[in-house]
């Protein structure tokens, strides 16, 4: 045999074949791109949920709380663990983080304290936007609106004065 014969049956590939391979492959990863995109979104929106769940369960303690300490207007504030005081309103929601009681208006500072005072470990949160991992707001001083910085339109409201909480994630 010679060299000859030998180029002719020792083949590679030519480059139809690795063109056509490159296309394929191009089009696997277009048609996963999406699903790698949207897990991000899953992810934040998670997040919020998450925050929004344990603040409920903060919520719920203190009221749990009031109601243990006799459920009467007369109780202004529970204690939290860590020793710290979370002032409740006459029905028994927390309202700020104050030993004094509630007052009826709840304002972005409150809020923040709220926040504070009822999540140990929590991430940061600031009446300022862009200045921490929350923003806390609160435009018609009865709710609580804790906006997620890291993705738009994913935020929870908090009503200081029935204790309810609403989730919003698109």
């Amino acid at each position: 045999m010679t060299d000859r014969q030998a180029g002719r049956n020792a083949r590679g590939f030519t480059i139809i074949e690795l063109v056509v391979v490159i296309v394929i492959i191009g089009i696997l990863a277009a048609t996963a791109l999406p699903r790698f995109v949207n897990l991000a979104d899953d992810a934040h929106s998670a997040s919020v949920q998450s925050m929004s769940s344990s603040f409920q369960s903060g919520i719920n303690l203190v009221h749990a709380g009031w109601v243990a300490q006799g459920a009467t207007a007369g109780v202004n504030a529970v204690t939290v663990e860590g020793g710290g005081s979370v002032g409740v309103n006459d029905s028994g929601w927390p309202e700020n983080a104050v030993s004094t009681g509630g007052d009826g208006a709840a304002t972005a500072a409150e809020c923040v304290a709220l926040w504070s005072a009822l999540l140990n470990s929590a991430p940061s949160v600031s009446a300022t936007a862009g200045a921490a991992d929350w923003l806390a707001s609160s435009d018609d001083k009865v709710t609580c609106r804790y906006t997620y910085n890291a993705a738009s339109g994913r935020y929870f409201d908090y009503n200081t004065s029935t204790g309810a909480l609403t989730v919003t994630v698109p």
